[in-house]
């Protein structure tokens, strides 16, 4: 079907009884630890409401007892508004679909790709879930690592929910609410429910994948232009203070490291808690950590190198600034009016009420100058997941705002950069999205992996979150080299941190993290994996032409710079592959995902294809390629407008 055919599909299925409208009365609980949420809805008053008569752009619905109405607008594209009287707070609407289809996004999915079969929660979570962590640590102490092994869909939280879905038969959805949603890809059928009634549904339309995607992305906004320094080398993550830096700076530099900036954490100070070494929740700087960390950044200037940092949503509780928001009142509180402590990992915090227009003022400008003015060019924005349901906001009903709460985040971060000007040379990157959140943040990165290949929670978790963060309208997303959460026996190898490196070559951001135990854990610096990570950041540097080619992509044309298979090719296979992805239109990325691997199984769409390094042709199919460490596995068109960049290009340094 054409773009105009699937617009009249829908239209005519409000009139044909197979699209069923549903209302309902219903109370809901919520309950949430170190924000991870589990949740019940007791549901009354139910009403099936069937079509009845059409007044011209309105077609009305009705049971006998209750009626609604919803009117099909279609500029700039379809747009299906609800309204129903009586006071209904539960929503809920089916559509059929197509014979062998298959749905994507819903913001970011860990092991799961095509959603056909799942029920998916639109709610932003914590992704890391305590209990999950203990019942896998449990299984690979009896039986091994097993990175295979993926929990059932319906245990699995996000960190990023978006309500948006995508079709292979080139439409997409928006669901233009932000209350707990469920969207149910049942066989034949698509159920879409929320917890309120939705403002309106938008159905995008297109002849083709990359036209659908451009819709998308417009629709959710597209991200602030990324730094130029941000192409030129790794953003290398230090930290212990400020002589830690500066010596492992020179380090890194010597052993031919390209570096883009530094980034240190711990800049606001260290806690050490049984979880590891953790960030003082306090933003502004640790001068005793970081003495005479002024003059160390303009060092780093002078050769080029920026200086990065942290900040979160939390003030840890007892630090200076925790106690100056609880005076000003601030922060988040419970219904008796005290502060509402949460505990992510170790110790308790309070959360800043970013509904409170002093607040949010307040935060901001703490950013602009503890952050900004002191000489940072771009920071970690992590979390955004942990509004409790029950806590008391100024903004209203904190279950409403739930959702909501990372785009105020993110938004809180754009505008101080915004306001100081540093657009063209600030970077920062999120955890948490939900909506429009992304039109907000330079680029999101994947969250808190662990440091292993499991497919739900490793480096095996990267390409199926980063695809279905592309068939949600993200167009920027990258993740840490070598993961980040480290747990009793579960340790970064030397391996997994050269094979991690090795795939975020192409990638639109390089960037490392140390871990939340660095001891235990291989970095970047260490015998046998400093030479080949040298050599992945020259490469990283070398692609600096074709990546602004593809980030421009994003910015100009609305597509994403990761992108799935079957954006461009309409083989079966590329609509089910979550091993692979594009990286712009000229380059295939087939990692190794496993240890100990020698051959690597790639299947790659019909074209022909020239491998990186080696410079073999190989035409569509499935191919058994050698795997040697130090070679990523990666593949161009070889029509390529970039044959000359790509081919000038060697694994070995200084070649």
């Amino acid at each position: 079907m054409n773009r105009e055919e699937l617009a009249r599909y829908f239209i005519d299925q409000l009139t044909s009884g197979e699209c069923r409208l549903t209302v309902a009365m219903g109370h809901a609980r919520y309950k949430m630890k170190r924000g991870s949420f589990k949740t019940k809805d007791h549901i009354r008053r139910v009403h099936h409401l069937h079509f009845t008569h059409q007044e011209g752009n309105r077609y009305l619905f009705s049971d006998g007892v209750v009626q609604a109405e919803i009117i099909a607008t279609f500029e700039p594209w379809m747009k299906l508004h609800f309204h129903v009287d009586y006071g209904f707070d539960r929503f809920s609407i089916r559509f059929k679909t197509f014979e062998g289809e298959h749905f994507y996004g819903c913001g970011e999915q860990y092991a799961t790709l095509d959603l056909q079969g799942k029920d998916v929660a639109i709610w932003v979570s914590e992704h890391q879930q305590v209990g999950k962590i203990v019942r896998k640590l449990l299984h690979e102490k009896l039986h091994g690592p097993d990175p295979d092994r993926i929990t059932p869909f319906n245990q699995q939280q996000t960190y990023c929910s978006v309500p948006t879905f995508l079709s292979s038969k080139h439409y997409a959805f928006y669901c233009h609410e932000d209350s707990y949603g469920i969207i149910q890809f049942g066989k034949g059928e698509v159920n879409i429910h929320f917890r309120k009634f939705p403002q309106s549904i938008s159905i995008l339309t297109a002849d083709n994948t990359r036209e659908l995607s451009k819709k998308l992305c417009e629709l959710v906004g597209i991200s602030p232009r990324i730094p130029d320094w941000v192409n030129d080398g790794a953003i290398l993550a230090i930290q212990g203070g400020t002589e830690v830096l500066r010596k492992k700076y020179q380090e890194a530099k010597a052993k031919g490291i390209k570096v883009a900036a530094l980034w240190a954490q711990d800049w606001c100070g260290h806690v050490v808690t049984s979880f590891g070494y953790q960030v003082y929740w306090n933003w502004s700087v640790d001068n005793e950590l970081y003495k005479g960390l002024p003059e160390f950044i303009e060092e780093l200037r002078k050769d080029g190198v920026r200086f990065l940092g942290y900040i979160n949503t939390f003030l840890k509780e007892g630090a200076p600034l925790y106690e100056e928001a609880k005076l000003k009142g601030f922060l988040v509180r419970k219904q008796s009016g005290v502060p509402y402590l949460v505990k992510s990992t170790t110790f308790d915090a309070g959360i800043l009420d970013l509904t409170n227009p002093s607040a949010y003022q307040w935060y901001k400008e703490l950013i602009k100058k503890n952050m900004i003015e002191f000489g940072l060019s771009g920071w970690m924005a992590d979390f955004g997941e942990y509004l409790p349901t029950d806590a008391v906001i100024y903004g209203g009903r904190a279950k409403d705002l739930h959702n909501r709460w990372p785009t105020l985040w993110a938004k809180c971060c754009y505008e101080a950069v915004q306001e100081a000007g540093k657009q063209d040379e600030i970077f920062f990157f999120n955890r948490a999205a939900y909506g429009h959140t992304l039109q907000y943040t330079n680029s999101m990165w994947n969250g808190d992996q662990h440091v292993d290949y499991s497919d739900e929670h490793g480096m095996g978790s990267v390409i199926p979150a980063s695809l279905s963060l592309a068939c949600s309208g993200c167009g920027i997303v990258h993740s840490d080299i070598g993961g980040y959460t480290t747990v009793l026996f579960m340790k970064r190898t030397a391996e997994l941190l050269r094979r991690w490196s090795e795939m975020n070559v192409f990638t639109p951001v390089f960037r490392t993290h140390e871990g939340n135990r660095p001891h235990d854990n291989a970095q970047f610096l260490d015998e046998g994996v400093v030479e080949e990570f040298a050599q992945n950041s020259q490469l990283f540097a070398a692609l600096k032409p074709y990546r602004l080619h593809v980030l421009d992509d994003y910015y100009e044309q609305s597509l994403p710079a990761m992108r799935p298979l079957f954006f461009h090719f309409a083989e079966e296979e590329a609509f089910t592959n979550k091993r692979e992805y594009l990286f712009g239109r000229d380059v295939l990325v087939a990692p190794v995902m496993r240890p100990n691997e020698k051959e690597h199984d790639v299947y790659l769409p019909e074209e022909t294809w020239v491998q990186f390094f080696t410079g073999k042709e190989f035409q569509g199919g499935h191919h058994k390629i050698p795997a040697p460490l130090g070679t990523p596995i990666a593949f161009y068109r070889k029509s390529s407008a970039f044959k000359e960049l790509f081919e000038s290009l060697s694994v070995k340094k200084g070649e």
